[in-house]
């Protein structure tokens, strides 16, 4: 389907934030740019609550480490109260960073825009996890599976040394080695 141009007298009505007069009059979500750093979800609610009833409040983060990304989206109860809160944050600046306030018309609001939110992020400990995993213990089946690999890769390493010309001689792996650990019964 092609697309058609607007009207002169619907462009004219067009605010910056890409959307008409007609539909930021009922926006209540404003997104929040350049947030600095140690300005979190908790320290959001209770500053945007000054202008009024915040509903939900949601700061992205990244996934794997969860620090903030640097942007977030706070939803008000009224759309008045979020016309006012964009228009006085719009340019403030705070730790040294200017906030960029914008109103989202309700059509461009996303319906999973504010899942998750209004919780405490939980970081999970990637290193514990993975330290875990890795040293956990192996099944006889998994051991010599690890143990043919080792082998394989010593035969290797040795035909290398040999192409290289360097005459150097060591104990290979061909006897299975032993698990680590050792369970007593």
């Amino acid at each position: 389907m092609p697309k058609t141009k607007q009207p002169e007298a619907e462009m004219d009505d067009a605010s910056p934030s890409g959307g008409t007069e007609d539909d930021l009059t009922m926006a209540r979500v404003m997104y929040i740019g350049h947030v600095p750093h140690g300005f979190f979800e908790k320290q959001m609610l209770g500053y945007f609550s000054q202008f009024g009833k915040v509903t939900r409040v949601r700061l992205s983060r990244n996934k794997k480490t969860g620090h903030s990304r640097g942007y977030a989206f706070v939803e008000f109860q009224y759309p008045e109260v979020a016309r006012v809160a964009a228009e006085a944050m719009d340019g403030y600046f705070l730790f040294k960073q200017r906030l960029s306030c914008k109103l989202m018309p309700p059509n461009k609001v996303h319906p999973q825009l504010f899942q998750g939110a209004n919780r405490k992020f939980k970081v999970i400990p990637w290193r514990r996890v993975e330290r875990l995993r890795h040293d956990r213990e192996r099944t006889p089946a998994e051991h010599a599976q690890r143990v043919v690999k080792l082998i394989r890769k010593d035969v290797k390493r040795q035909k290398k040394i040999k192409e290289a010309g360097i005459d150097f001689e060591y104990e290979s792996l061909s006897i299975p080695v032993k698990p680590k650990k050792v369970v007593f019964e």
